[in-house]
């Protein structure tokens, strides 16, 4: 009888708290959840709908100074700078990239302007800033059937992105792109050699991802006549050419992404820099190699660009693949964080034009202009690009 009263009493408690227990942890998973719910939220990145940034922009076109909103000016230069049939997410990362660029060298962001038109943050011309263009240049160059549509798409991935800019701990990154890698994006520090500049995430990655661009490879083919007068200016390394025709050049240091650092032209020769050559015989890359055929010189290329951060094309590929902007702009710019420019130190977000402009960090410096060359002009003559 005892034994079953034991038993009677073991049972009653069984009964009285085995569902409060199933309900605490219960109540204990989902608290869980919620916690973790909140931290998803916490780590989501929010556009800013904030205070507006109006820059100052020299019109190449007109010789004038206009004034242009942030977001306004980046939809101009994201129409000019990505073929608008990209990827939207690839879209977003340019917008990300093209407003950072924008905000580094703007008095709002602490800069010191466009070095070429004084009084301007920014300009026109794609040797120099950004190439930009205004809305109805921009319809007119699409198909008329796709053109609407086209323009809708950018400005969506501007205003998805509104005021996020890429940093580095707490700065402004260089922003830095280029149409295709050829397979390997370059560090800054072998671009940019004699500049000193060497960023942490400016750095070589493999990059599969642009095969389908026009540049992956490429042939120029030169004529004897054509190299020997591209290079007649520089009368330190002439002859150019052998007696039997062979271009008299010798490779003297490549990257370990492959592109040309130094190269020996003429005889007895002179060293030149893998950017300047390919600037004086207008390659796409200095990821080339050469064979003579016949009464040419045929050069054989990968990629198109100075090589350093985002590949354009690169993007657009991994985007195909699932990579959203943000998974995009961290796979070519290491380290970065993408943050609301609102938040950033020393941030005026435009209000005092009379105020001195807080420098940069990372200043403008004569010896740093190549880093501000985004290298883009060729999307306006690419086959098949703006949306093509």
């Amino acid at each position: 009888m005892k034994t079953f009263l034991i038993y009677i009493a073991a049972l009653f408690l069984i009964l009285i708290f085995l569902p409060a227990a199933i309900a605490g942890d219960w109540w204990r998973w989902e608290k869980t959840a919620a916690e973790i719910d909140h931290l998803e939220e916490e780590e989501e990145i929010v556009p800013d709908n904030g205070e507006s940034i109006v820059l100052k922009i020299y019109k190449a076109g007109e010789g004038q100074i206009v004034e242009i909103e942030m977001e306004e000016y980046l939809t101009g230069v994201v129409s000019a700078e990505m073929p608008a049939s990209f990827h939207p997410e690839a879209l977003k990362a340019q917008a990300v990239v093209a407003r950072t660029y924008a905000l580094r060298k703007s008095a709002a962001g602490g800069g010191d302007g466009c070095q070429s038109h004084s009084g301007a943050d920014l300009c026109t011309e794609s040797t120099c800033c950004q190439v930009w263009e205004d809305e109805s240049t921009a319809l007119h160059k699409w198909p008329a059937e796709e053109a609407a549509s086209y323009m809708e798409r950018i400005r969506e991935a501007v205003s998805s992105t509104r005021g996020l800019v890429a940093t580095y701990r707490g700065d402004l990154i260089s922003a830095v792109y280029h149409s295709t890698c050829g397979g390997k994006t370059e560090a800054a520090a072998e671009v940019w050699r004699s500049s000193g500049m060497e960023h942490p995430y400016l750095q070589s990655v493999e990059c599969t991802y642009c095969r389908h661009s026009p540049y992956y490879e490429s042939e120029v083919a030169l004529t004897f006549t054509a190299y020997a007068a591209a290079l007649d200016s520089e009368k330190e390394v002439l002859p150019v050419l052998a007696e039997d025709q062979a271009p008299l050049l010798e490779v003297v240091e490549r990257s370990p992404s492959g592109r040309i650092l130094l190269v020996r032209v003429g005889r007895p020769g002179r060293l030149y820099s893998g950017n300047k050559l390919r600037e004086l015989l207008g390659l796409p890359s200095t990821q080339f190699t050469w064979r003579v055929e016949g009464d040419k010189i045929i050069f054989s290329t990968r990629g198109y660009g100075h090589g350093a951060g985002m590949c354009q094309y690169g993007a657009n590929g991994l985007a195909g693949e699932g990579k959203d902007y943000l998974g995009i702009l961290k796979y070519y710019y290491q380290g970065i964080e993408v943050e609301s420019c609102c938040s950033l130190s020393g941030f005026s977000g435009g209000q005092d034009e009379n105020a001195p402009a807080q420098r940069a960090e990372a200043s403008y410096q004569p010896a740093v202009a190549p880093a501000d060359m985004m290298d883009a002009p060729y999307f306006r003559i690419a086959p098949g690009g703006q949306g093509g």
